[in-house]
């Protein structure tokens, strides 16, 4: 596997996560994860600059992590259906509740 160099977007954009808490906007974390979906090395290259680009573009110091899935899944389509099917169906399983999750922390107090 080659090692993948990514160009940094300002390292001052922050990204707002589901739970509030803010971080850097790290473009490496875009490529694990389309690549984790099946997109080939050169597409996912691309997919990543492209939503980096984006990043920039938007002028913004901020951005949500859901903007930034959402503009990744409107990319995804674009290069490969079936890996952009894969990641809205992980997607929505990070979002489910899971109940064995629940019970066990329950059980435990």
């Amino acid at each position: 596997m080659s090692r993948v160099i990514i160009n940094p977007v300002n390292p001052n954009i922050k990204v707002i996560k589901r739970d509030g808490s803010k971080e850097a906007f790290d473009p490496k974390k875009i490529y694990r994860v389309v690549t984790a979906a099946g997109l080939e090395e050169k597409d996912a290259k691309k997919l990543t600059h492209d939503i980096s680009v984006w990043i920039r573009a938007l002028g913004k110091p901020e951005v949500t992590s859901l903007d930034i899935r959402d503009e990744v899944i409107t990319e995804l389509e674009s290069l490969n259906e079936s890996v952009a099917g894969f990641f809205r169906w992980y997607q929505k399983t990070k979002e489910i509740p899971h109940p064995e999750f629940k019970s066990s922390l329950s059980s435990k107090s």
